[in-house]
């Protein structure tokens, strides 16, 4: 049978890594102007690459050579491949956020070159999640070609594979060995692909070759060793070819080759990388929570009145995100200042949507009435379709400071009804009754503004906070869950929810594990020795921490009132510590934890500690646009914003865990532990058996001094689905104190937009990209069966009910009087 080798040259290229963004901007140009001086100089030679971000620093920065590549590509010598913004992490990142990545890329190649690439290129990635199969074939592709992980981390039923979805959704998967080959060796790398074609028992292969990862690509040698070895491979039944991925895959199709299908992430190698760089990994998820929030604000706003949709800004945010998500900046395998350029960009991002979401938050509140004599206006925003429940806190000034000696306490109320409140700390200090921090429960209606008015009295003296006297521990009961801190440890030792337990005893502690200096975390699945563990301070010790003036008890209640009780505890781990806070809802069965770890240790690696009161557990985690069953013994799974666990037994007893910037835990036993922070060095590559570190000089280690993690715990049977209660964890509704005139411009009667069911997530509201009055929405059904909800819009007087398959994803277009699912990808002219 005559074989057929397709030649895929590239120079896989990564913008930032060891080096800064203009370094990465650099080789870009110098890789690219010779990749095109030798597709004129060899006949058949066809140069293949990937990533918008690249064509933009050249269409910029050397716009000659960009108009070269443009005449290049229609006359087929350079294959634009991919077709994405760039390599993301391929774990990561929302669902969402893939879906702009591949949208954004789509968008450039089509309006630069008119081409729409079919094989999604993810080369140097370190695992892939299985929620891309549906966003992929959604988006236009019908395969995908990879390098990692390698059978030994990841075995596969063939390195071509039919890959599955969770919705059931199917693409083409080929697994590369590597994507580069050594400069001049690269007719060696050839014939070791050849040689596998008899041992895969295929008549069509693949062969990526060229230097990479700081650029490079093919050689004047490699080329010319390839122009002679053509002829004896032909005689050994080999034709070889200068060619692209698609005419790989479309061979493969037609070769009558039988690939096996495969149900499953492409996981797990490197683990490290989830939890490295920790501060990245929290701004990138603050980034797009901001991002999609403010979609929806703008949306919401600019369908219904003449409010300008800040479409460049919003585009500007989205830029400084997908450059985030690249595969060696989100896993923290970059060095200390390529982290610091991430950080610049994420804040970037985040303070044009600060500006975005005031402006249109203002102009929702337009038509809000002035306040009464005496009240003070809290006005707050829900930008999801969907009623949201919770605990609102917000700060305010009274209208001067009070010197009498007495104390202002305020009572929030709605209309005339009186909400559950309290009075806590303000984030300042100045000891002055002036500024006033007040937390009260309430339920916003969908995509709409809610009012609040705090209403003021006067009492003698500020109310103390004082312990509870109980021998051993302190009891929190709201009537349906029961809480027990243990004073000696500062650990949960019981939660109950109507009599049911749910955690074991010394829950929540603070596990320090055996790490090393590697931030991939290359040659491990999993940490599983553990060296000891955060310890409550004595009084004497946790009060000098605090920089108290006197001695206070280290576990201590600080706050109390109708909607919550917060108690501190103070630990310590050799040269660090820690300060978590336990908010204990009186309203609802859930713990919330806030912890500030101040570290100094070197190679270690914290984890959060969740005994379960079941004997076996099983869990279950969001990924992108999926959900992903737990491995257990200890290795490291990646989720993204909740993990669900279950009794093994009985499928009862669920606790839910929810994040803000978390991807990574482990499972043993009944034991859940969630990866808070680890402490390698900066691109500390294992090679071979040599010392990674110099010896004689200081090194700089990830992620020392302050860190801070928010985690909320969740009992029993949910009302909503996880994914619904993750998204509303994260993308918070706004509220702010001020003092509207009254006079605005009326705006927002009715909601834009509600969905009617308690399952299906919206996870994207956003003005269209190429028809002002109409705008995208984007559902997802998160459960593993099928759900249906109603989709209802006075403003666009549409309603229409929509059945889902699991794990499925449907786009919408919405316009006047128009409800009509449309593709994922938005096309406009393509």
């Amino acid at each position: 049978m005559k074989k057929r080798m397709h030649l895929i040259g590239n120079a896989h290229l990564d913008p930032i890594w060891q080096w800064e963004w203009e370094e990465g901007a650099g080789a870009a140009l110098s890789t690219f102007r010779a990749a095109a001086s030798f597709c004129r100089e060899y006949d058949g030679f066809i140069f293949c690459h990937n990533e918008a971000l690249l064509y933009r620093w050249i269409e910029e920065y050397e716009p000659a050579l960009f108009a070269e590549i443009g005449e290049l590509v229609k006359l087929g010598k350079w294959h634009i491949m991919g077709g994405w913004h760039l390599q993301p992490d391929c774990n990561m990142p929302s669902g969402e956020g893939f879906v702009r990545n591949i949208q954004e890329g789509r968008r450039y190649f089509w309006e630069k070159f008119g081409v729409t690439p079919t094989t999604a290129i993810n080369f140097d990635p370190f695992g892939h999640t299985r929620g891309l199969v549906q966003i992929m074939a959604r988006s236009g592709f019908d395969s995908y070609l990879f390098c990692r992980p390698g059978n030994g981390d990841c075995p596969l039923p063939s390195n071509t594979f039919r890959w599955v979805g969770y919705d059931g959704s199917e693409l083409l998967g080929a697994r590369s060995g590597s994507y580069n080959s050594a400069l001049g060796k690269a007719t060696q790398k050839i014939n070791k692909r050849i040689a596998s074609m008899q041992e895969e028992n295929t008549s069509v292969s693949y062969c990526l070759w060229g230097v990479g990862n700081h650029g490079g690509g093919p050689s004047r040698k490699d080329l010319g060793d390839i122009a002679e070895q053509l002829a004896a491979w032909e005689a050994d039944g080999v034709t070889v070819l200068h060619s692209t991925p698609e005419q790989f895959f479309s061979e493969l199709r037609t070769s009558g080759t039988e690939l096996p299908r495969y149900e499953k992430d492409l996981n797990l190698w490197s683990p490290g990388c989830y939890t490295s760089q920790v501060r990245i990994k929290q701004k990138y998820r603050q980034l797009e929570n901001q991002l999609f929030l403010c979609e929806k604000m703008c949306s919401a706003l600019a369908s219904d009145s003449d409010f300008v949709y800040p479409a460049r800004e919003i585009g500007e945010a989205l830029y400084d995100m997908l450059n985030v998500q690249f595969h060696d900046v989100l896993p923290g395998s970059s060095v200390q200042t390529a982290e610091e350029d991430a950080l610049r960009m994420l804040d970037h991002g985040l303070e044009i949507l600060s500006r975005v979401r005031a402006r249109a938050f203002f102009r929702l509140s337009a038509d809000q009435p002035a306040a009464k004599e005496g009240d003070i206006p809290v006005i707050a925003y829900n930008p999801h379709p969907y009623p949201v429940e919770g605990d609102f806190a917000c700060e305010f000034v009274l209208a001067d400071q009070n010197w009498k000696g007495t104390f202002t306490v305020p009572t929030v109320y709605q209309g005339e009804e009186k909400l559950p409140t309290q009075l806590e700390k303000e984030r300042s200090n100045i000891p002055i009754d002036w500024r006033k921090r007040v937390v009260f429960h309430a339920t916003l209606p969908p995509m709409q503004i809610s009012r609040f008015d705090c209403r003021l009295h006067e009492i003698e003296e500020k109310p103390p906070i004082s312990m509870p006297e109980h021998a051993e521990h302190y009891v929190f009961d709201n009537g349906s869950m029961c809480v027990k801190i243990n004073r000696n440890t500062g650990l949960i030792d019981a939660c109950t929810v109507a009599g049911v337990e749910y955690l074991s005893e010394n829950a929540l502690s603070i596990d320090v594990y055996r790490d090393d200096e590697d931030p991939w975390g290359m040659r491990v699945n999993g940490w599983r020795e553990r060296i000891g563990a955060f310890a409550l301070l004595s009084d004497e010790a946790g009060s000098a921490f605090s920089a108290l003036d006197d001695t206070v008890p280290s576990v201590r209640v600080v706050e109390d009132g109708e909607v919550r009780t917060v108690i501190e505890a103070v630990f310590g781990y050799g040269s660090s510590n820690a300060v978590v806070r336990y908010l204990l809802s009186k309203l609802q069965n859930s713990v919330e934890l806030q912890i500030r770890i101040v570290n100094s240790e070197k190679k270690k690696l914290f984890k959060l500690a969740i005994p379960c009161a079941a004997k076996q557990v099983k869990a279950f985690a969001e990924v992108a646009y999926g959900e992903e069953p737990y491995k257990t013994d200890g290795i490291e799974n990646i989720h993204h914003k909740y993990i669900r666990v279950k009794d093994a037994e009985t499928g009862g007893r669920t606790i839910r865990v929810y994040n803000r910037g978390i991807y990574a835990s482990s499972i043993e036993d009944n034991r859940l532990t969630v990866t808070l922070m680890r402490s390698p060095a900066y691109t500390a590559h294992p090679v071979l058996d040599r010392k990674i570190l110099p010896t004689d000089r200081y090194s700089a280690y990830i992620d020392q001094g302050e860190r801070l993690f928010d985690l909320k715990l969740c009992f029993g049977e949910a009302e909503t689905s996880d994914g619904i209660a993750a998204q509303l964890y994260n993308e918070e509704p706004v509220v702010l104190s001020f003092f509207p005139s009254g006079k605005g411009q009326a705006n927002m009667a009715c909601p834009a937009v509600t969905l009617e069911g308690d399952k299906i997530v919206m996870t994207t509201m956003k003005r269209s990209e190429y028809d002002n009055d109409r705008y995208i929405l984007r559902l997802f059904n998160p459960e593993g069966v099928p759900n249906t909800c109603s989709i209802v819009s006075k403003v666009f007087d549409v309603a229409r009910t929509v059945s889902f398959n699991p794990f499925e994803i449907k786009s919408f277009s919405l316009s006047h009087h128009a409800l009509e699912e449309c593709e994922m990808i938005e096309r406009g002219n393509l």
